[in-house]
C-alpha cells in the first residue's frame, strides 16, 4: 500500500512543460500578491495574518475564535496568539457568547475598526491591481479553474493528514 505521507509519488498525469509553466505563473502571482499586500500592511504595523483577523471581524462582528480560525489561513495556535496581541494593543475585545458560555465572541474596538477599514482599503487596492489586466469573462474562468485545483489539493491534504 502506498504511503500518502511519502514526499514523492507518481503524479496522476505526466507533467508537461505547459503544466510546469502554469504552476510557476500561479506561484509567482501569489508571491507578488503576498509581497505587495505585506509591504502595504507593514506600513500600518500589521502582518498579513493580523489583517485577516481584523478584516474578518469588520465583516462579521461577534465571530467566535473557532469560526475565525476556519476563515483565516493560519493555525489555531497562531490565531490565538495574534488575538492576544491585538487585544493588548486595544484593537479588539472578547465577550462571553450569550448562547454558549464556554465561547467568546470577538469585537473590534474603535481603533481596531479604523485600522481594519484601512486594511480593507489596502486589500481592495491589491485586488483592483490584479483585476486590472483582465476582461470580465476571465474572472469566472479563473475562479472555476482555481476552484478545481483547490479541490484536488484539499483532497491531497486530507490524505496527508490521515
Amino acid at each position: 500500500m502506498k504511503n500518502p505521507k511519502q514526499p514523492f509519488g507518481q503524479a496522476p498525469k505526466p507533467q508537461t512543460p505547459d503544466a510546469v509553466r502554469a504552476w510557476i505563473s500561479v506561484v509567482k502571482a501569489y508571491n507578488l500578491c503576498d509581497g505587495v499586500l505585506a509591504s502595504r500592511l507593514a506600513a500600518l504595523g500589521l502582518s498579513t495574518a493580523e489583517h485577516e483577523i481584523l478584516v474578518n471581524l469588520l465583516r462579521e462582528p461577534g465571530l467566535n475564535q473557532q469560526a475565525l480560525v476556519k476563515r483565516c489561513f493560519n493555525a489555531k495556535s497562531h490565531v490565538s496568539a495574534l488575538l492576544q496581541g491585538l487585544q493588548k494593543r486595544g484593537l479588539l475585545k472578547r465577550e462571553i457568547d450569550p448562547t454558549d458560555a464556554r465561547a467568546k465572541q470577538l469585537f473590534l474596538l474603535a481603533p481596531g475598526k479604523k485600522l481594519a477599514e484601512k486594511c480593507m482599503a489596502i486589500q481592495n487596492h491589491v485586488v483592483a491591481l490584479m483585476a486590472e489586466p483582465l476582461e470580465p469573462a476571465e474572472f469566472a474562468l479563473i475562479q472555476d479553474t482555481m476552484g478545481r485545483i483547490n479541490e484536488v489539493l484539499e483532497l491531497e491534504m486530507l490524505k496527508l493528514q490521515a
